[in-house]
């Protein structure tokens, strides 16, 4: 009788029980690999998931227990029949969802149309990176240009969807773009706006610390609304020039129905946030007389190979936003407190030896 071969994991199994246990190593199969974690992102959805506020937990969509972890960078450690494009010790990433791979879609390669896809870590969960391996189809995974660190790579995701959010923004050389919420993703959406050419990129959020490290990374303004009015600093910063596109990621309804009345005629707004519950008083006669398009993000497929080949480059480094770093083992106990650095927390860091 073969004995399995046991690694360490953070796994959920329900509302505020996370546990680090022992569970059997997982072994590739045809077309997948193996992949040794070598960084993985703490996510507020992660933190979501562990409270069981997250809209998905209540619905009974993502199964307990499970292994969250969708934002992860690591090394090809064993590879499965068929997989021809990757070695032993790959430095890899990998894609938040994971596709049938057998439906029409996923034939012709667009698996971000698969129906029956499993999001990493969360939504139908595929096992995700809060453990030492992590397996992945080969077709779901992406070589690392030597010049992007670990660190980097694991913010691959948050940027992927913040590129995607920009993109349903359409945001074009010469815009202006308001973004709301000083997170990971909306700092990186506010960076990429600015990659893309806008004209002038604002963010506004709550707290001082995040907003400093927003204007490190070359962002034009920053509206703290703790200090000033929210619609007294956007009409300010924007000047005459007003707000042609949104991207919405702080999850704050209020703050969404404030931008309404500030936006610019036809202006072009993406949420990449999740709100929990329904918005009451939404004012839909502004958007229908306002020409204003409503754009819904929901993950980042397709998104990896530009952001890759922009960190690649050089042109998007986000390792100052890692605020934390913490060992696996570590990890139920800085869930169960996390609100508490709130202030001052934008990306958490696991950390893996070796």
């Amino acid at each position: 009788m073969t004995r399995s071969i046991l690694m360490k994991a953070a796994r959920i199994y329900g509302p505020h029980d996370i546990r680090f246990i022992d569970v059997p190593t997982p072994q590739p199969g045809r077309g997948e690999l193996l992949c040794r974690v070598v960084r993985s992102g703490i996510c507020g959805t992660d933190h979501a998931i562990y409270t069981g506020e997250f809209s998905f937990v209540k619905s009974g969509a993502v199964p307990f227990p499970m292994t969250p972890g969708h934002e992860w960078s690591g090394v090809v450690e064993k590879i499965g029949e068929g997989v021809e494009n990757f070695c032993r010790g790959d430095r890899v990433v990998g894609d938040t969802s994971v596709a049938c791979g057998v439906c029409y879609e996923c034939l012709i390669g667009r698996y971000d149309h698969c129906r029956k896809s499993r999001a990493v870590g969360t939504i139908l969960c595929w096992d995700g990176a809060y453990a030492e391996y992590i397996l992945m189809p080969a077709r779901h995974v992406f070589p690392l240009p030597e010049t992007i660190t670990f660190d980097n790579a694991a913010m691959v995701e948050p940027a992927a969807t913040a590129l995607y959010a920009v993109t349903l923004a359409e945001v074009k050389i010469g815009d202006t773009v308001l973004v709301l919420g000083s997170g990971p993703i909306g700092i990186a959406a506010a960076k990429l706006a600015k990659l893309c050419g806008a004209s002038k990129v604002v963010i506004v959020g709550r707290k001082e610390f995040k907003l400093r490290k927003a204007l490190d990374l070359g962002i034009d303004d920053v509206v703290n609304t703790d200090i000033t009015p929210f619609e007294e600093g956007v009409r300010n910063a924007f000047g005459e020039l007003g707000v042609e596109h949104v991207i919405e990621a702080s999850g704050s309804i209020e703050l969404f129905k404030k931008t309404l009345p500030l936006v610019n005629q036809s202006a072009v707004i993406s949420m990449v946030a999740f709100y929990e519950k329904l918005i009451n008083g939404f004012d839909i006669d502004r958007f229908v007389f306002g020409d204003i398009k409503l754009r819904g993000v929901a993950g980042s497929l397709g998104m990896y190979r530009p952001v890759l080949r922009l960190m690649a480059n050089g042109m998007l480094d986000l390792t100052s936003l890692i605020t934390a770093r913490y060992s696996l083992d570590e990890v139920p106990g800085i869930m169960e407190n996390m609100p508490e650095r709130n202030a001052t927390r934008i990306k958490e860091m696991i950390e893996f030896p070796g």
